[in-house]
């Protein structure tokens, strides 16, 4: 008799193991998933800003000194809309800056005009939080910069300006 109760004893202990052994494994694959994820929005991101500014540069070589328009392109801000594509991404992140032919950029573009051989876009300190559940932190992603080889720089030889 004490045989058959101690039998019917064990099956009941072991009921809650598989409600544990469940919750860890689905606690880390649903962590692990979480990670691939945010980590594909990260790159996704990172493609975004090199494109950003890719464009924003090569607009810049046809666009006057101080267009805000590559600025606004370097965001993927639509000067018709009032939202911003780039989320946290302000006119204080973009930086264009007009090279001479050495690479220097120059500080006085009004009196060095004839100088300028290329314009450099450049996205900085834009700051992007993390996804992950229980893990916090922000993507930083390093200065991102374009540089394109000036072109009119919004003189048009049939007086019509370029942007």
């Amino acid at each position: 008799m004490k045989k058959a109760k101690a039998l019917s004893r064990r099956p009941g202990k072991q009921r809650g193991t598989t409600i544990v052994e469940f919750a860890l494994v689905a606690s880390t694959l649903l962590l692990a998933l979480f990670m691939v994820i945010d980590l594909s929005r990260l790159v996704y991101l990172r493609m975004t800003f090199e494109e950003g500014v890719r464009r924003a540069a090569r607009l810049a070589t046809v666009c006057p000194i101080g267009d805000p328009l590559p600025a606004l392109a370097a965001r993927f801000e639509d000067p018709l809309s009032t939202g911003v594509s780039i989320a946290g991404a302000t006119a204080s992140n973009v930086s264009i800056s007009y090279l001479n032919a050495s690479g220097q950029v120059i500080t006085n573009v009004a009196q060095n005009y004839s100088a300028i051989h290329s314009v450099r876009v450049s996205l900085q300190n834009i700051q992007i939080p993390l996804l992950i559940p229980f893990i916090s932190g922000v993507f930083a992603p390093d200065s991102i910069n374009s540089t394109a080889i000036a072109e009119s720089l919004g003189v048009a030889p049939t007086g019509v300006p370029a942007c």
